[in-house]
């Protein structure tokens, strides 16, 4: 499964990725790094940006030593359609 796969890649590079870019917002897609970037809702909008709106997981996580959750809500990028069908 994708997300563990981004999950395991995000702790074997952890120390790597708190020396390189410490209080970045990474996101690994399919166990690899795709993006460095000032906040979440940034890597999130560029992965949107750069793979489109897909079912695949793509893990966005701050390179910090202890980890605070996160909620980045789809209608607050535009995602979510709030309109009846």
């Amino acid at each position: 499964m994708a997300r563990n796969l981004n999950l395991d890649a995000y702790e074997r590079m952890k120390d790597e990725l708190l020396q390189r870019y410490r209080g970045k917002a990474v996101a690994i897609k399919d166990g690899e790094l795709v993006g460095v970037h000032e906040d979440e809702v940034r890597a999130f909008e560029d992965v949107v940006k750069r793979y489109g709106f897909m079912p695949a997981p793509v893990l966005i996580r701050r390179a910090v030593e202890v980890e605070e959750p996160v909620d980045i809500p789809a209608y607050v990028n535009g995602l979510m359609d709030a309109r009846p069908t």
